[in-house]
This record gives C-alpha cells, structure tokens and sequence, in this order.
C-alpha cells in the first residue's frame, strides 16, 4: 500500500492552487484596466456625458429635455473631436443627470466617461478623477430675497442657508462662517434650483452656491426685482471636467478639443452664445484660454 500524501503537502498544494488562482485573477483585472475609455467608446460609439440640468447657463436642461449650456457646447465638441480621433464615421451621446456629487460618482465608477457642468478641480477630488484643463472660473456667491435686508456674510447670523452638501461652496463655506464667528444654519439642497423654490417658498433665508449659477436662477424666474447676490468672496471655483483617473490618451484628446476651441476662438462664440453679445470674459479667463490654447 502506498503512502498516503501528507497534510502538509495537501496543504501545499492548496496554497499553490489558490496563488495560481490569484495570479490569474490579477492578470485579468490588469487587462481589464489596460482598456481606456478611447477603446470602450470606439467598441460602443457612445460616449456617455454627465452633466448638471438645473445649473443654467453653464448646464441645464431646456424645455424639450435637451442638455444646453456653456459646458455642454464645450462637451459637444469634445465629442465631435473624439470621433474626429477615432475615425468613426458617427459617435452617439449618452447623457446623465446629476449633481456635483452625483457627476463625480459617475466618472470615478466608470458609469459616465466625462462630466460637463459646474465641477471646481481640487486636490481632493483628483484622488478619485483627473481633470481637464480649466474651462471657466467663478466665485461664490449667496442668493436671498430683495427684501431680506441681507447684505454679506454677516447677515447670515441665525439665517438658515441652503447648499449643495460634498461641495466645494460648502467646503469653503463654513469655515469662512466660522473665522467671521456667524452663526448660520446651513441645510442641504439639491442643486441650485432646489434651493431658490425653497427659497422663495420661506423654507430657507438663502441660498449659497457658484454666483453665476445663482444669477441663471434668477433669469429664470423673470421676476430679478424679487432677488438679490449677495457679493461674499468666500472662494474661487476653477471649474474643469471630470475624466476617469490615469487615463491620459482620454485626457489627452478631451484636451486637444478644448485646446482648438481656445486658440481658433471658437470659444468667444460659446460665451457670447450663453451671457450675451456685451458680456466679455473676465481677464482672468482670457488669461486660462490663452494659456491653454495650446498649439497642436
């Protein structure tokens, strides 16, 4: 009768069996991330966009349920430059609606390839997403109503305050409460259209968020007497697009598009298109086109 294999050899070759299983396992996921959102979007010729529907003029949704906007032009073309680089003779968009959030969430978990709406680039979130180069700059900006007797940071105190939780207005927000010693209650909102209903339904005093955006509200209820923004310089937001992270051949034509539309000039067009023929870029934002437009 021969010998019966020992446990420990049982063992062994357990051990050996599971590394192997390992080995395969890492092999396959490796693959699988070796493929970059150029490649999904060549198989599928989709390119799935997420962008913020109540943040006019930069991302909204109009009547019809389209998405339009400043950042969504700017998307738009981006697209249009993606099928340019891949050779496909049609590229489709997919679009998602959501928050900051909700934008950022998408890209991080590969549910969208690219996000266009009011997204600051920082340092916290480039933990999960890269960015695109700078494509506007706004600052913060508080929403109350004419009559509220409101007029900067101070007159918050004891007011209840609207804002867009995990953003950088709130991130920046209250510490700026909290070195002026005001004692505001700040309350989660939706997104700015959220906040300026709740507004004007009583339910918050004001409404804290990216001052353009909170001008955008107030176009569109056609009744600007009953608003006003208070100037509060509580932060600066370089907004950017949100690309998935380490992916630098997706980055790279999301920034060769952008980098066309600054030097060509195509993007005065865009911004006339959205604030207006008298409204101009700041010198700042001249600045960020002429620096990222850069030659091919």
């Amino acid at each position: 009768m021969g010998r019966m294999p020992g446990l420990r050899g049982r063992h062994r070759s357990a051990a050996a069996l599971v590394m192997t299983a390992l080995a395969l396992l890492l092999a396959a996921s490796a693959a699988l991330g070796a493929t970059g959102a150029l490649d999904r979007i060549r198989v599928a010729k989709t390119l799935t966009i997420a962008y913020a529907p109540n943040a006019y003029p930069i991302s909204f949704k109009d009547a019809d349920g389209a998405p339009r906007g400043y950042a969504v032009d700017l998307c738009r073309r981006i697209a249009a430059g993606i099928e340019r680089d891949l050779g496909l003779d049609a590229l489709e968009i997919a679009w998602i609606e959501g928050n900051t959030p909700r934008r950022l969430a998408a890209v991080a978990n590969g549910e969208a390839d690219i996000e266009c709406g009011t997204t600051t680039m920082t340092l916290g979130r480039q933990q999960y997403v890269d960015f695109s180069n700078v494509v506007f700059v706004e600052s913060g900006g508080i929403l109350v109503r004419s009559d509220a007797g409101i007029k900067g940071l101070a007159g918050l105190a004891g007011k209840k305050v609207g804002v867009v939780p995990e953003t950088t207005t709130e991130r920046r927000l209250r510490p700026a409460l909290t070195e002026q010693d005001i004692d505001a209650e700040l309350l989660p909102i939706r997104d700015a259209r959220d906040g300026r209903e709740r507004l004007m339904a009583g339910e918050l005093d004001a409404v804290a968020g990216d001052r353009l955006v909170l001008i955008g509200q107030v176009a569109e209820t056609g009744k600007p007497e009953q608003f006003a923004i208070v100037e509060a310089d509580f932060s600066v937001e370089p907004y950017a697009f949100a690309v998935p992270r380490n992916d630098a051949d997706f980055r790279l034509s999301v920034n060769r598009t952008l980098a066309e539309v600054y030097r060509t000039g195509d993007v005065d067009r865009v911004f006339e298109r959205w604030f207006g023929d008298d409204a101009a870029p700041t010198r700042l934002l001249e600045t960020i086109f002429f620096i990222y437009g850069f030659a091919d």
